[in-house]
């Protein structure tokens, strides 16, 4: 399984450098949370640290392992360098790492946009309880939560 998902990985980050250098007409979603296999037996991982946001609240860091630099949100956020919340590495730094430890059932995903306002050519999306420790490196400035299987 493990191997079956590095692989999986590996191939999304080909893709993702593919649509990097194409124009799209339509938005493009990336499923960045793989839920774990029930019954699988747990593999220790001495390479990455777990990643630690509070119960209710979306977080994101610009290091892989969630050890430096945490930003955390409560609730959407349409601007991350001017809203209610600021994220003072966000305009230079790319997201390389984020959970969405959203409590409420009545979302089922956090959305992430390159753009303020919630805008730009792709959306990427955690599923709720999700941590994202090796995300794509992009610029993030805004989120909020959804419901269904769509971000737009």
């Amino acid at each position: 399984m493990r191997k079956a998902l590095c692989v999986l990985f590996a191939a999304a980050l080909a893709l993702m450098s593919l649509l990097g250098t194409a124009t799209a007409a339509t938005p493009v979603e990336i499923n960045l949370g793989v839920p774990a296999e029930v019954g699988a037996p747990a593999q220790p991982d001495v390479s990455a640290q777990a990643l630690s946001c509070g119960s209710g609240n979306m977080c994101a860091w610009p290091v892989s392992d969630g050890s430096s630099s945490r930003c955390s949100w409560g609730s959407a956020d349409p601007d991350w360098q001017g809203g209610d919340v600021r994220c003072s590495w966000s305009g230079t730094r790319a997201v390389r790492a984020a959970e969405n430890a959203g409590a409420s059932t009545s979302y089922t995903r956090v959305c992430l946009y390159p753009g303020a306002n919630y805008s730009g050519s792709t959306a990427y999306y955690i599923p709720r309880g999700v941590e994202a420790p090796n995300f794509p490196n992009v610029l993030i400035r805004s989120h909020k939560w959804v419901t269904g299987n769509t971000c737009w």
